[in-house]
């Protein structure tokens, strides 16, 4: 029933028998040799032992061959891994899992796996000699700790074998003593053979810089030259579209009016779209044809991933599309109001841009908080009540000059030389006068004659008030600007005949705006004095009561 088969050489060893012969033949090492012998060794002896249990087999009787036939299955076991072991010993560390081959399957998962595979496998190979030396280490140890229990065993058999006496329990025992022997060469020799491939990766005659050496030229010719190509082709393309596109859409005698400028933002958008489809297209066919795997996968996925951002991307952010293509309820140069102030619409991008003319700066906004903004057309408005070197007249009769104006504060400077700092936004709510905004500027005034010289006073006073003003002002560095003098009587005070005085300056004298006013005082205090005309001042009358009138009576009680 049981016949001793021919025993084939390995096919690994077979097919090194048929490979030709190399310049520099590789030298076996002595250990090597010596672990190739004792396996060789084991293998017959483990081949002996099956000779002689087949033969027990013939000639034992039916309660025993169960026994033999465990016996039997144990060395055939033992004698497969053996010669596994002597293959493995005479390749060295040659690695022979890139012999085993995978049945193709259909499911789209295991497609998605093979597509992916490169990946994992270039990630493996990052970290295959770490890998492989703690896989032998932890070989190594657990060899080590089967050893000990092997040796208690053999140890607890030799004892029982001492102990008893009865002749077929001895041999009983003898049998099983011979199989943990067998156990133990095996586990001496898988111990021996996994320190040798240990060695040999951790004392590895190649050095870190050659192999850097190499892994970069591999690199440099291969990986590396894909990705220059992809680069090249890819802004070839990318400029060539850009090209085309500023050839096709060329300026156009209608170019500012408001519905082309959105035509064109929404062209260039949907040709960035397309131009980086296309030159994604390129880059995958370009590692295609290069054969990169790895690269062709890495590609795919991030075009996936893209897709899927994309699809999850779009709805959320469609308000924000209206506003990129200047549709929304903020549009480009346009005016609005943001932090107290007027801007205009410079730009809508991902960061927009907001500018007022007079202020110093720009304001750069998120197109999510754009998008809470409501524009409307700017027309000729003015964008703010002063500019930088106006001269302002304030509420509380302060004269201050504007010297910086920024988004966030303006400056004014007094005449004699400090600076107030005024909030942006602020300022903007104040109620002042502006004279440099203008081409003219008044300057009015009031002054008073005594009742005394009322026959003359709306027939003589009047035009001899005003020819003493206009002579002043002409006399003064200031006769460029005059442009009108006005005196007319205004009303007949407590104490005096008032006249309103008047006087039109241009803007380019506003700084002679308190000089002026005195001018106009002493002009008329001077035409007072030569006319003889009397100046009154405010009378207080003081009523005093008889001394024999009787008391006031209490007022009544409530």
């Amino acid at each position: 029933m049981f016949s001793q088969a021919v025993e084939a050489p390995p096919p690994v060893l077979a097919a090194a028998e048929e490979a030709p012969s190399i310049d520099s033949p590789l030298v076996a090492s002595p250990e090597a040799i010596s672990s190739l012998e004792t396996i060789q060794a084991l293998i017959q002896a483990n081949l002996d032992a099956q000779q002689e249990l087949r033969n027990e087999f013939k000639s034992a009787d039916a309660s025993s061959l169960s026994g033999v036939q465990q016996q039997l299955d144990e060395l055939t076991a033992d004698l497969k891994q053996l010669r596994k072991s002597l293959e493995q010993s005479a390749i060295g560390s040659v690695d022979t899992s890139v012999f085993n081959e995978e049945e193709a399957g259909f499911d789209w998962q295991v497609e998605l796996s093979q597509i992916l595979m490169p990946i994992v496998d270039n990630l493996k190979a990052l970290t295959e000699k770490p890998r492989r030396i703690s896989s032998l280490l932890t070989s190594v140890e657990r060899l080590s700790k089967q050893r000990e229990a092997i040796v208690m065993a053999m140890e607890n058999i030799d004892a029982e074998l001492e102990a008893i006496g009865q002749p077929d329990l001895q041999a009983s025992l003898g049998s099983i003593r011979k199989s943990w022997k067998r156990r133990l060469s095996d586990n001496d020799q898988k111990t021996k053979l996994a320190k040798l491939q240990l060695n040999e990766l951790q004392n590895s005659d190649t050095k870190w810089w050659n192999s850097a050496k190499s892994g970069l030229l591999e690199f440099i010719k291969g990986r590396g030259l894909t990705l220059f190509l992809a680069f090249c082709f890819a802004v070839v393309v990318w400029h060539g579209l850009r090209g085309l596109f500023n050839l096709i859409l060329t300026k156009r005698a209608f170019a500012d009016h408001p519905d082309f400028r959105t035509r064109k933002r929404l062209a260039q958008y949907v040709f960035r779209a397309v131009s980086f489809m296309i030159v994604l297209v390129v880059v995958v066919a370009v590692f295609y044809v290069r054969g990169d795997m790895l690269l062709l996968g890495l590609a795919i996925i991030a075009v996936v991933g893209l897709a899927l951002g994309l699809r999850q991307a779009v709805p959320r952010f469609y308000h924000e599309a209206r506003l990129l293509l200047d549709l929304g309820s903020i549009r480009e140069n346009e005016r609005v109001m943001y932090n107290g102030l007027p801007w205009q619409v410079v730009s809508l991008n991902v960061h927009s841009v907001l500018r007022n003319p007079e202020l110093t700066g720009v304001v750069r906004l998120p197109l999510k908080q754009m998008g809470e903004l409501v524009s409307r057309p700017a027309g000729k408005e003015p964008w703010f009540p002063a500019s930088k070197n106006d001269y302002l007249l304030l509420d509380n009769g302060l004269f201050r000059q504007v010297v910086r104006l920024t988004p966030e504060v303006i400056e004014l400077q007094s005449g004699g030389g400090s600076i107030t700092s005024v909030p942006s936004n602020e300022f903007y709510r104040w109620t002042f006068e502006n004279l440099s905004r203008g081409e003219t500027y008044a300057i009015p005034a009031v002054f008073g004659i005594d009742y005394q010289l009322q026959d003359i006073s709306l027939s003589t006073v009047a035009p001899r008030l005003r020819e003493a003003i206009e002579y002043a002002i002409m006399h003064s560095d200031y006769k460029q600007s005059l442009k009108q003098v006005q005196v007319e009587f205004k009303a007949a005070g407590a104490s005096s005949l008032d006249f309103w005085i008047y006087v039109t300056m241009q803007s380019s004298a506003v700084t002679g705006l308190f000089k002026i006013e005195r001018m106009i005082q002493q002009a008329c205090v001077k035409v007072c004095t030569e006319e003889n005309w009397g100046i009154p001042f405010p009378h207080m009358t003081v009523q005093q009561l008889p001394a024999s009138a009787p008391p006031a009576p209490p007022p009544p009680a409530i």
